[in-house]
């Protein structure tokens, strides 16, 4: 099992040639970043889409949620830089070194599910998960939270995911803040409920992951 995310940047053509060459060589970076971090692959095609392979599936929904808060956090744009993601688990036939020259019903799941994503907002698809229902309102709710966020909201919630949410303690000396005022910040845009999304579908991903060796 891989997770293969595919996305694609909201309203690209309306943008200025300016904010758009920005847009791109950020997405270049968090590219290069996702190598690095997870020894995914990923590439931009057709201007304003993207596709990006996880060996490890486990890394994959952190990397998605860490993609989106950086777009969203874009220093170049006075406006937050929507992006519609889809993200799938499953098999693949072949692994190849960029994902257009990989296949599988991975890349077919996560290729669908973007064409059938909100704008602006996260799928996710479990190939072996025969009811998807739990899973879809699980998400529902997490983009809700996270298309309401602020700047400043959307910078901590990175700083708590990049950082694996680590305790307060840690969150409040690496801010510059009590623990307290850290405390109140994550509750207030639901910081300990995303943390338990991400863990809920890796256990589910880790179960399936033993079920089928």
């Amino acid at each position: 099992m891989i997770a293969v995310l595919t996305g694609d940047i909201v309203n690209s053509t309306k943008m200025s040639k300016e904010t758009y060459s920005e847009v791109i060589k950020q997405l270049t970076s968090l590219l290069q970043d996702v190598n690095v971090q997870f020894n995914a692959v990923g590439e931009i095609y057709r201007g304003d889409e993207f596709q990006i392979q996880y060996p490890n599936p486990l890394d994959a929904l952190k990397s998605t949620l860490l993609i989106k808060l950086a777009l969203h956090l874009a220093t170049f744009s006075e406006k937050p830089i929507q992006c519609t993601l889809s993200l799938a688990y499953g098999e693949y036939d072949i692994y190849a070194d960029k994902p257009n020259t990989s296949s599988g019903s991975v890349f077919v799941a996560s290729g669908r599910g973007l064409q059938k994503t909100s704008r602006g907002e996260l799928s996710l698809l479990i190939e072996q998960d025969l009811d998807e229902s739990e899973l879809n309102l699980l998400t529902q709710f997490l983009n809700h939270l996270l298309n309401r966020l602020t700047k400043t909201q959307a910078t901590l919630l990175y700083q708590y995911i990049e950082n694996d949410f680590t305790d307060h303690k840690t969150m409040a000396e690496l801010t510059a803040t009590t623990r307290q005022n850290i405390s109140n910040r994550l509750s207030n845009i639901g910081a300990n409920l995303i943390k338990e999304y991400i863990e809920n579908v890796n256990r589910k991903i880790e179960y399936l992951k033993e079920k089928s060796q």
